[in-house]
């Protein structure tokens, strides 16, 4: 009973290890569609897509402590959510007619 204890807690702490490094991983910004040619169901996964990003973006920014790395962090961020924006009032645009 001891060993299958240790065990888990061993499993507990390598798991716990992991996702911290995944944390600390600088996220990759997603592909946005073109407006001009996209379709509801690629507009709401680059909903989703943004949204992912945005959030593993706030894990790294609340791991990582480098000022540089955290403005640029920062800049994309801001840059995606601008970007995903300007797509949006695009997409509207055109199914407006």
């Amino acid at each position: 009973m001891k060993s299958l204890k240790k065990m888990l807690a061993v499993s507990l702490l390598c798991l716990g290890s992991s996702t911290a490094a995944i944390a600390c991983t600088e996220p990759q910004a997603p592909l946005l569609p073109d407006p001009e040619s996209a379709v509801t169901p690629q507009m709401v996964k680059a909903k989703n897509d943004v949204k992912v990003f945005l959030s593993e973006a706030e894990a790294f920014l609340d791991c990582n402590k480098s000022s540089k790395k955290h403005n640029k962090m920062v800049d994309q961020m801001n840059d995606i959510a601008n970007q995903f924006n300007e797509i949006v009032r695009a997409y509207k645009s055109k199914m407006a007619g």
